[in-house]
């Protein structure tokens, strides 16, 4: 199931990755960097080393690609499109706008790498 999902979510990222791109002159700033999202929305529950907190639901990030981190934040920023409607993302997806809004948006591929290299015990 979690492999149908991860295809599924892959087809998703290529059709959707040509809708909407933005003039290549507009650049988007971000207020915080990606160790500052972390640090102030992330660490509550998925740790300071990445580890995940169980009493808060919030998954382990340590062994994660970088492309499943990417599908997983951009499942999260846009209302689940990734995956199917019962996404196990509902509580972080509502969290998210809610953080936007508060000046914590960010860049998908940025903020995967950002978490990638900082917690993988993989490398």
């Amino acid at each position: 199931m979690k492999k149908m999902n991860l295809a599924l979510s892959l087809i998703a990222l290529v059709v959707l990755s040509g809708c909407g791109d933005k003039p290549k002159s507009e650049v988007v700033t971000y207020k915080y960097t990606p160790d500052q999202v972390y640090k102030e929305t992330c660490l509550h529950c998925h740790g300071p080393k990445g580890e995940g907190v169980a009493e808060k639901k919030g998954p382990a990030l340590t062994k994660q690609s970088v492309q499943e981190l990417e599908m997983s934040l951009f499942d999260i920023k846009n209302g689940g499109l990734g995956q199917s409607t019962a996404t196990e993302h509902d509580v972080m997806e509502h969290n998210m706008k809610k953080l936007a809004e508060k000046g914590y948006d960010y860049d998908i591929k940025m903020m995967a790498n950002y978490i990638h290299n900082t917690f993988n015990v993989t490398k």
